[in-house]
């Protein structure tokens, strides 16, 4: 999921209630992790009492869940939270990127926070090459463009950049869409909002060995 924005003015009940849903689907489509790719929150007055209780409804899953920062979450990189992550709760801040190996899956995750949203940000320089073995999936937070487009766009992802990932999958946040942008083989999807979008969502990502990955939209109707 991406971009629930916790905190959120215009829809403050309604991003709670889409994080429920969305941790929900979760459970019924037995996901064996959760991907949060950005804007968990909405800013960086959230109330403690809130960011606990986030936090403690993503470590109910009882899944490993990780989460990776986008340009809303500065009550994260700011570390204005001064709560713990409780235990199979990940929040990925190191500004250079980070690697997070979740052996129990065969499955290594990285992503490289939002600390400085401008154009000068690119949320997949400086990914790591595959690992030895696994799965190996890549999290980034911006807005994916051709470079015949603006480059006045903060956090730009350009589509060679996709083509050229050394990875398995790309979980991108920040549109509030499901949306395919996949490249030369590279599958790259926004995964939706699960909440203030006008069709509320979240995406199952498959992967098997034999038929490789596959990715499908879950639409939260409650």
């Amino acid at each position: 999921m991406s971009d629930v924005h916790i905190g959120t003015d215009i829809y403050q009940g309604a991003a709670l209630d889409g994080l429920d849903s969305a941790l929900a689907l979760a459970d019924s489509s037995q996901a064996d992790a959760i991907l949060v790719a950005g804007d968990l929150f909405d800013h960086h007055r959230v109330p403690t009492e809130t960011v606990d209780r986030v936090m403690d409804a993503l470590a109910a899953s009882k899944k490993p869940v990780v989460v990776l920062p986008g340009n809303h979450d500065t009550i994260l990189t700011q570390g204005l939270w001064g709560g713990k992550t409780p235990d199979g709760v990940t929040i990925l801040l190191e500004a250079d990127g980070e690697t997070l190996a979740l052996d129990e899956l065969g499955l290594t995750v990285w992503g490289r926070p939002v600390y400085d949203h401008n154009p000068e940000f690119r949320p997949l320089l400086g990914m790591p090459p595959r690992p030895d073995d696994g799965w190996y999936v890549s999290m980034a937070h911006g807005i994916v463009m051709d470079f015949e487009e603006a480059t006045w766009r903060s956090s730009p992802i350009y589509l060679d950049e996709i083509a050229k990932a050394p990875c398995d999958y790309i979980a991108l946040g920040h549109v509030h869409v499901y949306r395919d942008v996949s490249q030369n083989g590279v599958p790259a999807f926004y995964s939706g909002a699960p909440a203030g979008a006008m069709k509320r969502g979240v995406a199952i990502v498959d992967m098997d060995p034999d038929k490789g990955v596959s990715v499908s939209p879950l639409e939260i109707t409650t």
